[in-house]
């Protein structure tokens, strides 16, 4: 697989022609598969953005959820009402209840305990922390090496990259979404980006819960961070 097509479907900040809301939802689209991670708060927010920009909740193939904080699940019912049959993965130390919910709308659900290959060249990372449990994404592109997709990392960006390199032996290049950070002080801010840099991370999409720092501190350490928002398109 040579290249992963990312949409930002909700994050605290949007185009102006889309809605913001505080949480994440991301469209992951490869040559062979396409992926919803995590639905943002709101099912009305993410219906309508992705209408906009053009994604179809009914055809995809994979959606996986981080973590259970609403800010990520909230979405859910849009997927329900869109016809979606994609399998829900959830983290195994997620609550009966999160798991009750997403049965109750009649979409299909499995709780994860061991990661792996879930489609071709995309690993799910099992989960890591808790609670919250936290699981990610990571995406193999060849030459170019593994982007990780991460909801939140409450675990520490770094530490889900570093079992994305453990898990595949894949050396990663890209690090996109929350990166817990906002609420950080500097020097961690700073730790993080010299662990992740000596990860071989060589560029970043901070969204959601990232803060305003990571963009600012980044390049100090040989990391070139994107800023994106809901509406935009990005390609890996």
């Amino acid at each position: 697989m040579n290249r992963l097509r990312v949409g930002v479907l909700v994050d605290s900040k949007a185009r102006a022609n889309l809605r913001a809301d505080y949480g994440l939802s991301l469209y992951l689209e490869s040559e062979r598969w396409r992926v919803l991670f995590d639905t943002g708060p709101s099912d009305a927010v993410l219906e309508f953005n992705a209408s906009a920009m053009g994604v179809d909740l009914s055809k995809l193939d994979l959606v996986l959820i981080s973590h259970e904080h609403f800010d990520h699940t909230g979405g859910l019912p849009a997927l329900a009402r869109a016809g979606s049959r994609a399998p829900v993965l959830i983290p195994a130390g997620a609550s009966w209840r999160l798991e009750r919910a997403i049965e109750d709308l009649g979409l299909p659900v499995r709780k994860v305990v061991a990661g792996g290959e879930v489609l071709p060249g995309a690993f799910l990372l099992s989960q890591q922390y808790g609670p919250p449990y936290e699981q990610a994404l990571a995406v193999n592109l060849g030459g170019k090496g593994l982007v990780t997709v991460q909801g939140c990392s409450h675990p520490g960006p770094s530490r889900i990259v570093a079992k994305a390199l453990n898990d595949t032996g894949v050396k990663p290049f890209a690090v996109v979404g929350g990166l817990h950070l906002a609420w950080s002080p500097p020097e961690s801010v700073q730790t993080e980006l010299k662990a992740l840099a000596s990860l071989g991370v060589r560029t970043m999409i901070p969204l959601h819960c990232s803060g305003e720092l990571v963009l600012k501190e980044a390049r100090r350490f040989g990391i070139e961070a994107k800023e994106a928002v809901a509406g935009d398109w990005l390609e890996l």
